[in-house]
């Protein structure tokens, strides 16, 4: 099959590798989409640590096509996308319930190979299950939304309340999106890049703004500082 892979910082490589075999367990995904994080960016240059080489991408949805032996409550053609952080269950941070901080973390597309490819092998246990009738563009775009969901979780916006994003970006338009959702009043994105200004008011936000004209522009739009700040 055909991978795109991180061979050095600064050097990727389409080459062909073995399909892979799904072991115990596993379930084997016909990749059928694959979005381009920020953070594989940053593993381009070298800038994150990962294996190499090693097949990139961690944001993806894709049909069964397999199933290693013991998994059950799956079929092959269900599509499925996938939490990539695979947690080791048995580590302190683990046992207390806080498997982001695991230990002895290996996560798709980072340690493992991931989704830039034709297959990708997910952990049952770790796969979610799409409808039938989803987009698979959209299906790859569950990862990034689960992170900003959590994120909505933990700045508690309450209704009609003033929150600033700082950065347009993919993660700061969908906070936008979001915000509005859960009922925010007043949602003010913050980037120096016009066009994301633009995608920002066009997808909910209320105000944009460019951060390179000083304070000043914040204090009418945010009197008395905002309730929430995401930083993005």
């Amino acid at each position: 099959m055909r991978a795109a892979r991180l061979a050095e910082p600064g050097r990727m490589v389409i080459e062909d590798v073995p399909k892979p075999i799904p072991g115990p367990g596993d379930l084997l995904i016909k990749v059928e989409a694959c979005g381009i994080c920020g953070s594989d960016r940053h593993m381009f240059r070298g800038e994150y640590p990962t294996a190499r080489p090693v097949t990139l991408g961690h944001e993806f949805a894709g049909l069964i096509e397999d199933l290693g032996a013991g998994v059950t409550g799956y079929a092959v053609g269900e599509r499925i996308t996938g939490d990539p952080n695979i947690a080791c269950g048995r580590c302190r941070f683990c046992r207390d319930g806080r498997p982001n901080l695991c230990e002895n973390l290996v996560a798709i597309g980072v340690q493992r190979d991931g989704g830039f490819a034709e297959y990708v092998l997910v952990p049952a246990r770790q796969a979610v299950r799409l409808p039938a009738s989803l987009d698979p563009l959209h299906g790859a775009f569950c990862e990034p939304v689960s992170c900003c969901l959590h994120a909505m979780d933990v700045a508690r916006i309450p209704p009609g309340g003033s929150v600033l994003i700082l950065g347009g970006g993919v993660i700061g338009l969908l906070m936008v999106q979001l915000c509005r959702l859960a009922g925010a009043g007043q949602v003010v994105l913050s980037t120096r890049q016009a066009p994301r200004r633009q995608m920002a008011l066009d997808v909910g936000a209320t105000v944009a703004i460019d951060p390179a004209e000083g304070d000043a522009v914040f204090e009418p739009l945010l009197p008395g500082g905002a309730l929430s700040w995401i930083d993005r």
